[in-house]
């Protein structure tokens, strides 16, 4: 009952920039991609090095492996930090038109700027091209980065981007998608915390605790220190995770369900539509079943100081 007529929506329409996404044309994409993997790439050597001399000289395994996997931690941090702040600013231009059609696809009779359609573009690529070179690193170093649930992640992603960029469609679905990654930095904070716990046992960790208040038993060894920290840093993941990946993301996906069953998202081509709706949905799931193991873990409160200190 709430099908509209295909007369009642414009028609779909592309329109080739600068800054276009554009698999029509091999030579063009590939030199756009590559220059995006190399603007991602050149901060992580440079952050690699500083790494390295901030560091010192690392003599044991577990020195080496900080030191050789950390920047991929700092980037990812960096990356996150600016595509969510893309994401923030392609959001509210996208709420902010009044059609809902103009939120999902480009048209005859748009009311998307121009300048905002190239925003986004620019967005999109540093997205896709910093997902495809950190996908080229964790093949190449497999599986000392990630695993096959990390490949599988950047993959879909990487789809995403390219059915989304090259058909300038979804627009308001990439920015919600965009605003998932405000949780990372959180998370590659706790692994920094994890690392100069249990594998460094670096006195680091006491001197952050106690400087954030703690005190007593919980700041008498590293291990001690290092629980808390993490709790603490856990919760702080789990409540920025709940703001941005169940209630904006279910709210859009929700959105974007509503849209496709009103007709708006008809002139979209299928093979778009489809591919998106099912992916996204199982982003959603995803979501749901890692926030539901996050307050489990919560649940169970802060962990209790070890009376007896570390060796």
């Amino acid at each position: 009952m709430f099908k509209l007529t295909n007369a009642a929506v414009p028609p779909y329409a592309r329109l080739i920039t600068p800054c276009s996404m554009n698999l029509d044309d091999p030579l063009d994409f590939t030199t756009k991609l590559a220059a995006t993997v190399l603007f991602w790439e050149i901060p992580r050597a440079l952050t690699s090095f500083i790494v390295r001399k901030t560091y010192g000289k690392a003599e044991t395994e577990k020195e080496k492996e900080f030191v050789h996997v950390a920047p991929a931690y700092v980037m990812s941090t960096v990356h996150a930090l600016a595509v969510a702040s893309a994401g923030l600013r392609i959001g509210w231009v996208m709420l902010s038109i009044q059609l809902p059609r103009d939120r999902y696809y480009y048209n005859s009779s748009t009311l998307f700027k121009l300048s905002d359609m190239k925003f986004t573009e620019i967005g999109n690529w540093l997205f896709c091209g910093y997902m495809f070179g950190d996908l080229l690193h964790l093949l190449w170093e497999y599986p000392r980065l990630g695993k096959v649930d990390m490949v599988a992640h950047h993959a879909c992603f990487i789809a995403c981007s390219l059915l989304a960029g090259h058909s300038q469609t979804m627009m308001l679905p990439f920015s919600w998608l965009l605003l998932g990654e405000f949780s990372t930095p959180i998370l590659c904070l706790r692994w920094l915390i994890q690392q100069m716990t249990y594998e460094l046992k670096s006195e680091r960790v006491v001197r952050w605790a106690r400087a954030l208040g703690y005190e007593g038993e919980a700041v008498s060894s590293v291990k001690n220190a290092g629980k808390q920290l993490e709790f603490v840093t856990s919760v702080g993941f789990m409540a920025t995770f709940f703001i941005v990946r169940i209630l904006c993301y279910t709210s859009g996906f929700f959105n974007m369900l509503y849209n496709w069953h009103t007709g708006v998202l008809d002139p979209i081509p299928k093979s778009v539509t489809n591919t998106l709706l099912v992916l996204v949905s199982c982003g959603a799931g995803l979501n749901w079943y890692w926030f539901s193991l996050m307050v489990k873990k919560a649940m169970r409160g802060p962990p209790k100081p070890e009376a007896k200190k570390e060796d």
